[in-house]
């Protein structure tokens, strides 16, 4: 096809044409957008919490998945950052301490163990 007739040849340079005509999928569709990368995330609730000695807060954590990607048994796991500062289980029930004092809850992903959340309990 003479260069004159086609609309492409006529307002892109060789190298734009050859991109153009590159990025164009066969059947005439464009090609689909590529897939976000998938970005771990984390969140905990509450974050800031008053309590009483020997008292019981339940904390939440919520993690994002990948499309297709299964995680076997608990996909967070929990600790109490200072030692005796009271107890927190694998379902994320803290027990305060008898203590009162400052603590802090941390919740850890276990597919991505370098992602943390931490609350911060106020016993009394």
């Amino acid at each position: 096809m003479p260069s004159s007739r086609h609309p492409l040849v006529r307002l892109l340079s060789g190298s734009a044409l050859l991109l153009a005509l590159a990025c164009k999928a066969p059947g005439g569709t464009a090609p689909s957008k590529p897939a976000e990368p998938y970005v771990p995330t984390l969140s905990l609730r509450p974050l800031t919490v008053r309590m009483g000695t020997n008292a019981t807060q339940v904390f939440q954590a919520e993690i994002n998945v990948q499309k297709g990607v299964r995680i076997p048994g608990s996909p967070v796991g929990w600790r109490v950052v200072e030692p005796g500062g009271g107890t927190i289980t694998a379902a994320g029930l803290y027990t305060a301490p008898a203590t009162p004092g400052t603590y802090h809850v941390q919740v850890r992903r276990e597919d991505f163990k370098e992602i943390t959340a931490e609350a911060t309990v106020v016993v009394k």
